[in-house]
C-alpha cells in the first residue's frame, strides 16, 4: 500500500469557506482594464440595440407632441 499523499494547500470546504470566499466584502482590488472592456463590450451594445427597438416610438410620440401645440 502506498503513503499518504501530501497534504497539498487546499482551500477549506467548509461552508464557511466557500461564503467567506463569494463575499469577499474587505477586496482591496480595483477593477482592471480587461474587467472594463467586457463591461463596456456588453452595455454599449445592450444600450445601441435599446435606442434603435425605440426610436419609432420616440418619433411618434414627438410627432403627437408637435401636433398639439400646431407644429
Amino acid at each position: 500500500m502506498r503513503g499518504a499523499a501530501p497534504q497539498a494547500d487546499l482551500p477549506d470546504m467548509a461552508f464557511q469557506g466557500w461564503l467567506d470566499r463569494i463575499l469577499r466584502w474587505d477586496r482591496d482590488e480595483g477593477q482592471t482594464m480587461s474587467e472594463y472592456a467586457v463591461i463596456l463590450g456588453v452595455i454599449t451594445p445592450a444600450i445601441v440595440l435599446v435606442i434603435a427597438l425605440l426610436s419609432g416610438d420616440v418619433g411618434g410620440i414627438l410627432d403627437r407632441v408637435r401636433a398639439l401645440f400646431g407644429g
